[in-house]
């Protein structure tokens, strides 16, 4: 690509690291001197035109940007593949025409190809307050996605965004767009695409209509708008030939939102199952986490494997989409995500907390609601089950430390023991605390970001308890209780029918002592059944309780209503 006038290229090997990490935490030490006031973006005002043949686009970005003081250099990230052609500064005055005049710039590339490049502007071009740039920029966008390394069946194929004929996907993984981290910003983007292609993202979108002469490469375009009005992480925008399919919805709490498919033609005639499948879903979900956060709700079907949740709008792969993937931990997981990770913000590397609570709420709770007895019993076995597989004790590690999934190991630990925290929270604080934080929760930290310590203390105040022992045990502390029964005597009681019998027993811990509350099932003569909660304390609580026949066995925890370790001979078989 030519030089653009007025910039420089430096090295910037610390790139190659932000890469490795997800464009995460480390990407904030290298890009910014952590002791100066943080620059921010607040809005993007997007034009890009998308050319599938050519895996490129041509965008124009109107940045609006909060500048805490003067003498503050402005840095953002951009695609490695994306050529920046100029930058300039837009003074916007009542009455009078904007002034906009080009700035300089610097472009700080990585030691690794992938590595994202960084553009600097100097301090001395940049005013105080709010600073509207336009970025021009153009290039391509082509990752095309391979089959993921691990877990087939449960992670994305692996893009870092792909512009072609098969299909647009292009993600803050993506970098397609200038991007500050830690901006939360709305967005309007006017979006083109070839006539006969449909573009979907987050918000609100307009009328599709042809492109006004002069304004696109190609009079063979069409143009969409797209609103984002409520700040956000990122933007993600798909793009294919769709056949979409609307439903005005309204809600049995009086909420209005728009449900919506796009679908690829051979999957078309699916609309109403996704539509119908969606406004149970949200019927159910908004009395327990609030109002919905969105205008609408859209089924994507996607050109690769995938099962992604975006604000207002889930992204599923053609083949999962054609097996009809409306189940409570399929798109009922994507759904309560709306609420948990697309209107509550996680900052993932300082501890995901979403995947556990969503799986909680999805994949399991949905059982309960609908008094499925057995299947909640056996989502809550599995949990257990899948941590005592794929956990053994030297690779254990805290769920605070969880980002994100890399294979079955993770996913017992950030997925399954995090949903069975909250299964235990849920016992500790009670029912009515429970789903009272979880609304709190939601209404307090919407548009913000949450972390485990912010949970810890809504809970807190909900229920009235002081619950850091709870998230230093089971968030911040690795493992999981080791429990046995080595003694159990039952003796007739003098002086009591002949069939009373008092039955003392002693549950131990091994290792390290949990606090729980431990349900035993006692199994008496003639089919009879006593089912208590001991609360566990310490590494040996003592059990003492008057029956009304000869106890015969003893259970630990039938119902797997705690986390604990089982030994893998008391499992059932796994194929």
């Amino acid at each position: 690509f030519p030089m653009p006038i007025g910039s420089r290229i430096v090295s910037f090997p610390c790139l190659f690291l932000v890469a490795l990490f997800s464009h995460g935490a480390l990407g904030i030490a290298c890009a910014a001197d952590p002791v100066l006031p943080r620059v921010v973006i607040r809005h993007h005002e997007l034009f890009v035109q998308i050319v599938p043949e050519q895996h490129a686009l041509i965008a124009k970005d109107r940045l609006t940007l909060e500048v805490p003081q003067s003498q503050t250099s402005i840095r953002f990230s951009l695609a490695p593949t994306l050529q920046l052609d100029h930058i300039a500064l837009v003074q916007e005055s009542a009455g009078t025409e904007s002034l906009i005049h080009d700035v300089p710039f610097e472009l700080e590339h990585g030691s690794a190809p992938e590595s994202v490049q960084e553009v600097s502007i100097p301090s001395q071009v940049v005013p105080a307050g709010l600073v509207t740039l336009d970025v021009h920029y153009h290039g391509v966008i082509n990752d095309p996605p391979r089959d993921p390394r691990h877990l087939r069946f449960v992670t994305p194929s692996e893009t870092a965004g792909h512009i072609g004929p098969e299909g647009v996907y292009v993600s803050r993984e993506s970098h397609w767009y200038p991007d500050v981290p830690e901006s939360l910003s709305t967005y309007a983007l006017l979006v083109a695409v070839p006539t006969g292609w449909t573009v979907v993202t987050q918000g609100k979108a307009g009328e599709s209509r042809a492109c006004p002469a002069g304004l696109c490469r190609s009079d063979q375009m069409v143009i969409t708008d797209w609103a984002v009005t409520q700040p956000s992480e990122a933007v993600t925008l798909v793009a294919n030939t769709f056949v979409a399919t609307f439903r005005d919805w309204t809600a049995k709490t009086g909420q209005r939102i728009q449900l919506s498919t796009y679908l690829f033609p051979d999957d078309a005639h699916l609309a109403e199952e996704y539509l119908d499948a969606t406004a149970r879903y949200l019927d159910v979900y908004i009395p327990l986490l609030g109002p919905y956060p969105f205008e609408k709700f859209a089924v994507v079907e996607n050109f690769f494997a995938s099962g992604l949740g975006m604000p207002s709008f889930t992204l599923l792969g053609s083949g999962i989409i054609k097996r009809h993937y409306v189940q409570p931990y399929a798109l009922g997981h994507e759904i309560v995500h709306s609420w948990i990770g697309n209107a509550v913000f996680n900052r993932a590397d300082r501890g995901n907390w979403v995947e556990g609570l969503t799986t909680y709420l999805a994949n399991y709770y949905w059982h309960e609601l609908m008094g499925d007895r057995a299947q909640a019993r056996d989502q809550r076995r599995l949990m257990v089950q899948g941590y005592n597989l794929h956990v053994p004790t030297e690779r254990d590690y805290p769920v605070a430390q969880f980002t994100q999934k890399q294979d079955e190991h993770d996913n017992a630990i950030g997925y399954q023991k995090a949903a069975m925290l909250f299964h235990l929270l849920r016992q500790e604080v009670g029912e009515e605390a429970f789903w009272r934080a979880l609304t709190s929760l939601v209404a307090q930290y919407r548009g913000r970001h949450a972390e485990w310590r912010d949970l810890e203390r809504v809970f807190a105040e909900e229920s009235r308890q002081d619950l850091r022992w709870f998230f230093a045990q089971w968030v911040e502390q690795d493992g999981a209780p080791v429990l046995s029964l080595p003694e159990a005597v039952a003796r007739p009681v003098a002086g009591e029918p002949a069939q009373t019998f008092q039955l003392e027993a002693t549950i131990v811990q091994s290792d390290k002592p949990f606090r729980l509350p431990l349900q035993l099932l006692i199994r008496m003569e003639g089919d009879r059944e006593h089912l208590l909660t001991l609360p566990m304390r310490s590494l040996r609580e003592t059990l003492s309780v008057t029956l009304p026949a000869l106890p015969v066995a003893i259970d630990l925890d039938p119902e797997f209503m705690t986390f604990r370790r089982v030994a893998r001979q008391a499992m059932a078989p796994v194929l």
